[in-house]
């Protein structure tokens, strides 16, 4: 009895080292993204100490169709839109600062995406271009203030001006550390529960879930 218990003293010690351990390692992330008529997938892969162990699973990019009547989706919503909108935005300026720090320490190696679109009008088509060309200077601009970018992120879109489409396939790699990760994501718990508390606060008879 004594060698049972002693096997799972040190079973339990190993399995505590090896949370420890992967909570001081980085996760790197691989996502691609294959978006066509044919097939609408996203692949993940994820790996830690330089692919010693590794994971992929595979995500499907067609939504369910959810058939509810207009009506019985009113009876369920127990906020209006109006307050969803506020609730998310004092959520964001509970947590902002957190989910900025994290963010911080995240590195991204490469962004490369080809996007195929149009609208089945070339005006239209160019304008459209153009303002998506305008999001990923945003975006661009965005990573290079908040994130660890190495390289300049690789998006080109060909326009497509007789007819409408839209298909797109790209890779995203980057990584991030693990314990900051769980940290980060039990400080953004704790502020959507001060967030809750001061919303039912000024929201007496409203509730954002029962």
């Amino acid at each position: 009895m004594l060698y049972f218990y002693s096997f799972l003293i040190l079973i339990a010690i190993v399995i505590v080292m090896l949370i420890l351990l992967i909570l001081f390692i980085d996760l790197r992330v691989m996502s691609h993204t294959i978006y066509t008529n044919q097939e609408r997938i996203m692949i993940v892969k994820i790996s830690i100490l330089k692919n010693l162990l590794r994971y992929k699973f595979i995500v499907p990019l067609k939504p369910n169709e959810v058939k509810e009547e207009f009506e019985h989706l009113e009876k369920k919503r127990d906020i209006s839109i109006l307050q969803q909108i506020d609730f998310f935005i004092n959520l964001y300026s509970n947590a902002h600062t957190i989910i900025i720090r994290f963010l911080q320490s995240v590195q991204i190696y490469n962004v490369n995406y080809h996007v195929h679109f149009g609208v089945g009008n070339s005006a239209l088509t160019g304008v459209s271009i153009g303002t998506a060309y305008s999001m990923i200077g945003i975006v661009e601009n965005i990573l290079e203030r908040f994130t660890i970018l190495h390289k300049p992120p690789n998006i080109d879109i060909t326009p497509n001006y007789y007819a409408t489409t839209l298909e797109a396939n790209g890779k995203i790699r980057f990584s991030f550390s693990i314990r900051k990760a769980v940290y980060t994501g039990f400080l953004v718990f704790l502020a959507y529960r001060k967030t809750r508390k001061e919303f039912q606060v000024t929201h007496p008879f409203e509730s954002i879930s029962r």
